[in-house]
């Protein structure tokens, strides 16, 4: 009978000190998700994406073709297959005031503002490189081309996802 009491005490010991365990790790997680938000916002722009979104497929590819990295720096986030990311990328659009429902890629982050979907994306690029005396041909907008190519794109990789 006693042993079946110490044994019932160390198990309850042990969960206890198991549960702290998580708790703790859960709230360095939550501090240093929102330490990054800070960071976030008091740095360069942030532009979340994910590999095989068509979107995000456009907005890169305008990206390169402009030179834009070069011209303003910017940070890439990939999220679909980075937790951490994705995480941070709930909690920059919270900090929005966007519901996780309605986050998507392609996101940006800049000047403390969140920016969804290519053309707000591509708009907010074309504007700081006028800004800095490189504006860009709006005939290399994909975005002022037929849209066919991107909706074929988007439907092979729904089919490709199912």
């Amino acid at each position: 009978m006693k042993q079946k009491v110490v044994t019932l005490l160390l198990v309850v010991l042990i969960a206890g000190l198991m549960s702290m365990v998580v708790i703790g790790s859960q709230k360095k997680e939550q501090e240093a998700a929102e330490q990054k938000v800070a960071e976030i916002k008091s740095g360069e722009p942030v532009y979340y994406y994910g590999v095989t979104c068509p979107y995000c497929q456009v907005v890169q590819a305008w990206l390169e073709e402009n030179q834009v990295l070069d011209k303003v720096p910017y940070t890439k986030k990939e999220v679909w297959n980075s937790r951490q990311n994705a995480a941070e990328l709930a909690k920059v659009a919270a900090s929005c005031g966007i519901n996780a429902s309605e986050i998507g890629v392609p996101f940006l982050f800049a000047e403390e503002k969140c920016l969804i979907g290519a053309p707000d994306i591509i708009a907010y690029f074309e504007a700081k490189l006028a800004e800095m005396g490189s504006p860009v041909d709006p005939a290399k907008n994909p975005l002022n081309q037929d849209t066919q190519d991107l909706d074929q794109a988007e439907e092979a990789t729904n089919e490709a996802s199912n």
